[in-house]
């Protein structure tokens, strides 16, 4: 049994990820700037022993990163590992443990909506996958990752979402922590950061500075939530507001 720090970057010939984003430049090298400062971040916080496994390649379209990487994670599930999934644009504020802390499969926080598709809608972007979590938990996810529609944005975290609120015993009060993967969708830098800061907090009803994980959101704009994120690294040990 191994402790799993998982990732994919794939560079994605269409620019069409639920809008036209060509107009933010390379989102590939984007990204990658992204991803080079988040695993610093993990690197210096991420308690435990843990290896890292980056999944890159080229497809054609979005659906096939969300697609691909749901078989990559579980096939690495399979061999019998624990899996900490974090995208490129999430930076870890603080020392923070996941492996060991989980028996069954976890999200953490709401998306944006908080609720759809009849669940209350969380955020995909940092998931946990105990390595004894119930193997039944991944039946009927299976069977919709087979049949994927590629016409729905959410495809990937309606999948997830199902697979999180199957488990028996989870429900939202023991299941939401916000501070574990703080969502930054409304948080930019420069002279307005107080604001969004503020706006932010109320929206995750939870402090950033509590914050273990943030999720920086990197499709709301790329070139900016990069900067924010090299802001990150470099002033996290000041006071965001």
């Amino acid at each position: 049994m191994k402790n799993l720090l998982v990732r994919s970057l794939y560079r994605i010939r269409s620019p069409q990820w639920f809008r036209d984003r060509s107009s933010e430049g390379d989102i590939f090298d984007l990204y990658m700037q992204m991803h080079e400062i988040s695993l610093r971040s993990f690197e210096k916080n991420l308690e435990g022993d843990w290896e890292f496994v980056f999944f890159t390649k080229e497809v054609d379209n979005i659906q096939s990163v969300f697609k691909d990487h749901f078989f990559e994670i579980y096939d690495l599930w399979k061999q019998g590992n624990n899996i900490l999934y974090c995208g490129p644009d999430n930076f870890m504020a603080k020392p923070t443990q996941f492996f060991g802390q989980y028996d069954d499969f976890r999200m953490f926080n709401y998306t944006d909506p908080k609720r759809a598709f009849n669940m209350d809608f969380f955020n995909a972007d940092v998931r946990y996958y105990p390595h004894n979590m119930d193997p039944g938990t991944w039946e009927q996810p299976l069977l919709e990752a087979e049949n994927w529609n590629f016409d729905e944005w959410n495809t990937e975290q309606i999948i997830l979402n199902k697979m999180l609120w199957s488990q028996p015993g989870r429900t939202l009060q023991n299941t939401l922590m916000p501070h574990m993967a703080y969502q930054g969708h409304l948080l930019y830098g420069g002279p307005g950061l107080p604001q969004h800061v503020a706006h932010s907090n109320a929206w995750n009803n939870s402090d950033i500075t509590d914050a273990h994980i943030i999720h920086l959101h990197g499709s709301r704009n790329a070139p900016e939530k990069l900067k924010f994120m090299v802001w990150l690294e470099q002033e996290m040990e000041k006071p965001l507001a």
